[in-house]
């Protein structure tokens, strides 16, 4: 700075300057670059456009128009300088001078094209370029200094003020870099409008046209060579556009393209939306056309072939060309699909059957079922110490890894026959069927066959002949429900039978008979206890109770509101609430009753004989051991359960458990180990008589219900019902013994 100062340097303000001065000032191109595109007018439409909507239904964009809707192209600011740029009044220069001298000056460019150097006097630089710029500053600094080095760059370049005219999207007087060229400054004032043309756009200086630029071949393949830097003055004119054609169908890029002249080729047409695409029929190619003949209607359609002729066929202004996609017929393909291996299309052959789609039974084994089956034993990774994963069924396989052991996890049998159900399905061997176009009819043909006769046993009658096109549908016994003959049925036996387990059942086979092919009954066994339940019993016993119970709850809602009518006092209005209340709990308690699907067999206790059920797929056998004990319980003083006594009666055994204050042996229940209920009751109506009296025997149960005050029948069945509710729910009686209650 010191040196600066004995210099007498100084920029032009009269401030001394030196290293470190540096006062490149970059605000004014930062006024140019921001605010000049704040907003963009909307792009707009035009007539072609609205036509083609109103045609086709669609609204297609105009080609190129979105590459400058961009409003954040940034001005031509901080780039590096070209060398072959022109240097003029307005651009700053920056300079550094050491050696014998050390100075650091930013000068600009004055309208007479000089920058003034301290003790070197003015320097014309304009009309420099920018290449040469040092050499010319060496030359005129060389003649007052010597033993230096000198480096000059440019700092703010100067702005320009050039002309958008014509339809353009944002016209006027832009002000921008000297550095813009005429494809930049289209950026920067947004392109043209909806009615401007992309391939006309045309830079005049000075009354001439200087450059003419096709903004499709900058779009398509990156072409610059129209370009033109600009000058102070220029003028940029977006002229209407030319001859427009709509391009929609099967194709990537359905637009509204402008014409290079008045007609093009319909081959040149499609290359400006990526050519001919693989998808598109070139059989077919619709060309509706505006007539301008006199004296006929104004359009007419054309149809053309993506051939040579028809790719050479010319297209011209108003034209509306649809492509079409190919057909997703298959020339030579038969479809395998439904319960197999591989749904698939399959190449077709002349002479094709049957066996040759399926040539082996194991293609109609699904590729689920190895998942499946494999999930069954899995790896786990060792998260736990040794002893915990022992204890939860996992052991240590050959390479080290923890794996589920099925022998050490506990699996129940439910789990076991979902297993085996689940896992495969199992195939419909009597049916299948070929669907076949009857391509005269226009209709499709359904050919049933047998499937086991066409792949086992290779039945000329049902290893039928394919043609081109047919599908051909597998079956599994559960798409159609087959009888159960012919699929398999499995059914659990457990408690006193020789060998308890899952047996899957021969057709017709009865409950005696499975137990007497699986080894009989143990010694131990009380054949009139016995638990037989059944799947379909229990959907069908839980919609009833469904059915009680919506039927209920209407009950309930109309006598509580006829109740609440009638209401005269406060105490009988808190009485109600209170009844309602009760009768809402119970009506809770009944939505949990779920029926478990038993089936009373109704043996003869004194001598129980198996009955000859014909047993169906998924039920349930149960034979205790004899039981020792009757049990009583409700409203006794003794609720437990006592050793059976041959002969005792259901009175005895209520004496030895005696009944409270609150019991209420008008209605007792006696409940059998086969599954039976029996009550007492005071008119033949609504109980059978004599319960009081009854023999009992192992494993039957007394309930001794509470008394509730009942002031009218549709009470005393609803206050009842709530505490059989909970006898036949702990008991698991389910439907059976609710069935009893409502008769």
């Amino acid at each position: 700075m010191a040196a600066a100062r004995s210099a007498g340097l100084t920029d032009a303000a009269g401030n001394p300057v030196g290293p470190g001065t540096d006062k490149t000032d970059l605000s004014a191109d930062k006024a140019n670059s921001e605010g000049f595109r704040a907003k963009l007018p909307p792009l707009g439409t035009n007539e072609f456009a609205k036509f083609v909507r109103d045609t086709t239904g669609r609204t297609l964009p105009l080609y190129g128009y979105n590459l400058f809707n961009d409003s954040s192209f940034p001005a031509l600011t901080n780039v590096p300088v070209p060398a072959n740029y022109v240097l003029g009044p307005g651009d700053d220069i920056s300079i550094k001078i050491w050696g014998a001298i050390d100075v650091n000056l930013n000068l600009p460019i004055d309208r007479n094209g000089q920058v003034t150097i301290p003790k070197v006097g003015p320097v014309t630089v304009a009309g420099t370029r920018a290449d040469q710029l040092e050499a010319l500053l060496k030359t005129h600094v060389g003649r007052v200094y010597n033993n230096f080095e000198l480096s000059a760059t440019l700092g703010r370049l100067r702005s320009i003020q050039v002309f958008v005219v014509g339809q353009a999207r944002q016209p006027g007087v832009h002000t921008v870099s000297s550095l813009s060229t005429l494809i930049s400054v289209l950026f920067e004032s947004g392109g043209p409008s909806a009615t401007g043309s992309m391939r006309q756009i045309q830079l005049t200086r000075a009354g001439k046209t200087v450059s003419t630029i096709d903004l499709y071949k900058f779009i398509h393949s990156g072409d610059t060579s129209a370009d033109a830097r600009l000058l102070p003055g220029d003028v940029i004119v977006i002229p209407p556009s030319g001859a427009r054609v709509a391009l929609l169908g099967a194709l990537d890029s359905a637009a509204i393209y402008e014409l290079s002249g008045k007609e093009e080729t319909l081959a040149k047409l499609l290359s400006y939306s990526g050519g001919q695409q693989i998808l598109t029929a070139s059989h077919k190619v619709l060309v509706e056309r505006i007539n301008p003949a006199q004296g006929q209607a104004p359009r007419v359609i054309e149809e053309r072939a993506l051939n040579a002729d028809g790719l050479n066929s010319t297209v011209r202004d108003g034209d509306v060309v649809t492509l079409f996609k190919i057909s997703p017929e298959f020339a030579n393909a038969v479809t395998l699909r439904g319960n197999v291996a591989k749904p698939l299309r399959y190449a077709y052959r002349p002479g094709m059957k049957v066996s040759d789609l399926i040539p082996e039974v194991s293609a109609l084994i699904q590729d689920d079922y190895y998942n499946r089956k494999n999930i069954l034993v899995q790896y786990e990774s060792p998260r736990q110490s040794p002893a915990d994963r022992t204890s939860e069924g996992f052991s240590y396989g050959r390479d080290g890894n923890m794996v589920q052991n099925g022998s050490n996890k506990q699996v129940s049998a439910e789990q076991i026959v979902t297993d085996v159900k689940n896992q495969l399905n199992e195939i419909n061997w009597d049916y299948a069927a070929i669907e076949r176009l009857d391509a005269k009819e226009l209709r499709t043909t359904l050919i049933p066959f047998n499937l086991g006769k066409a792949i086992k046993d290779k039945d000329p009658v049902n290893d039928l002949t394919l043609q081109a096109g047919d599908v051909v549908t597998i079956f599994s016994v559960n798409d159609l429900p087959v009888p159960a003959e012919k699929r398999s049925q499995f059914v659990r036996v457990g408690g006193e039978v020789m060998v308890p387990g899952i047996y899957q059942i021969q057709p017709g086979e009865t409950l005696p008979g499975l137990i007497q092919r699986i080894g009989g009954l143990s010694q131990n066994a009380f054949v009139y206890g016995t638990v037989f339940t059944r799947e379909s019993t229990r959907v069908q016993q839980q919609e009833n109770i469904n059915k009680s119970i919506r039927r209920m709850e209407s009950d309930i809602s109309a006598q509580t509101a006829f109740a609440v009518q009638n209401a005269s006092t406060a105490d009988k209005t808190t009485t109600l609430q209170v009844q309602i209340e009760n009768q809402k709990n119970m009506l809770r308690r009944l939505q949990g009753l779920k029926a478990n699907g038993r089936i009373s067999l109704e043996l003869d206790p004194t001598n129980p004989v198996t009955p000859s059920i014909v047993l169906e797929d998924g039920d349930q056998i149960i034979v205790p051991h004899r039981p020792s004990f009757v049990g009583v319980f409700g409203e006794v003083f003794a609720e437990s359960s006592f050793i059976f006594r041959p002969g005792f009666t259901v009175s005895n055994y209520i004496d030895k458990a005696g009944l409270t204050r609150d019991a209420d042996a008008d209605n007792l229940l006696l409940i059998r180990a086969d599954g039976s209920v029996e009550g007492n009751a005071r008119n033949s109506s609504f109980w059978s008589s004599g319960v009081m009296n009854k023999t009992l025997n192992p494993g039957d149960s007394i309930f001794v219900p509470g008394s509730i005050d009942r002031r009218t029948a549709y009470t005393q069945f609803i206050e009842g019902a709530k505490d059989w509710t909970t006898i036949l729910y702990q008991f698991g009686l389910g439907a059976a013994a609710l069935k009893t209650i409502r008769n």
